[in-house]
């Protein structure tokens, strides 16, 4: 499905860092200068989640406002609860802005990705957008929101087979160059480095995120060098 009219264009918006997450107000704004609005977001944050869902337990959705909903579960089911109850008619799905990459492999284990693969095997064209950074320094939201906006109007124009989805990852704030270019490539096929320190027993994760590998032109080399990198995800893709 191609971008409609603004006048009759409604987005569903959501994400796995929670309902108050900034990268939801960021992805917000983008959506409300494409169309009308209607966020069904999780409760708290769930990053890393990956495409859980609930089926034996009731979800309980808290109304904060005119289509805006707090959902008490994962990403995946504020997409199943959002197309099936809360906002049927919507025409898209947006997902994020993520605060972190979600590049290669990740997207089997991000909340962020899977509520937009959800929206596609729903039958919704959808994109997941996310913001790398290298580091713990705070995230430009604004400069974000600008990308996303500009990469929306972008795939928003371009069509999906069913099942397709867009994965979108913007480079760090001390990567970006001026003007970055909207790069179209394919999934790092390199594992995440993993590592652990062993504390009283217990073993914390110490992986580099920042360290992993980049096969040239994938999209963690495409974004990793200061560009937009944007792939399409298809139905069992790999």
């Amino acid at each position: 499905m191609a971008y409609n009219d603004r006048e009759t264009m409604k987005i569903l918006i959501t994400n796995d860092d929670g309902i108050a997450a900034p990268g939801l107000a960021a992805l917000e704004q983008v959506a409300l200068e494409l169309g009308s609005v209607h966020v069904v977001a999780p409760s708290g944050p769930l990053s890393g989640c990956g495409h859980r869902v609930s089926t034996d337990a009731p979800l309980r959705a808290e109304t904060l406002a005119e289509n805006r909903h707090a959902l008490h579960g994962t990403p995946a089911d504020c997409t199943r609860v959002g197309l099936v109850h809360l906002a049927p008619d919507v025409d898209w799905v947006f997902s994020g802005i993520n605060c972190g990459g979600n590049l290669g492999v990740d997207v089997f284990m991000s909340g962020t990705v899977a509520a937009a693969r959800e929206a596609a095997w729903m039958g919704r064209p959808a994109i997941a957008f996310s913001q790398f950074r290298r580091n713990r320094a705070a995230i430009e939201w604004t400069a974000s929101a600008g990308l996303a906006l500009r990469v929306a109007q972008e795939l928003m124009s371009q069509q999906l087979q069913p099942g397709e989805y867009w994965n979108v990852n913007f480079p760090d704030n001390e990567d970006i160059s001026p003007s970055p270019q909207i790069v179209f490539c394919n999934l790092e096929e390199h594992a995440l480095p993993v590592n652990f320190e062993r504390i009283d027993g217990h073993y914390h994760y110490r992986g580099a995120y920042a360290d992993r590998k980049r096969t040239p032109g994938s999209d963690v080399d495409i974004c990793f060098s200061g560009n937009i990198a944007v792939t399409k995800i298809r139905p069992h893709h790999r």
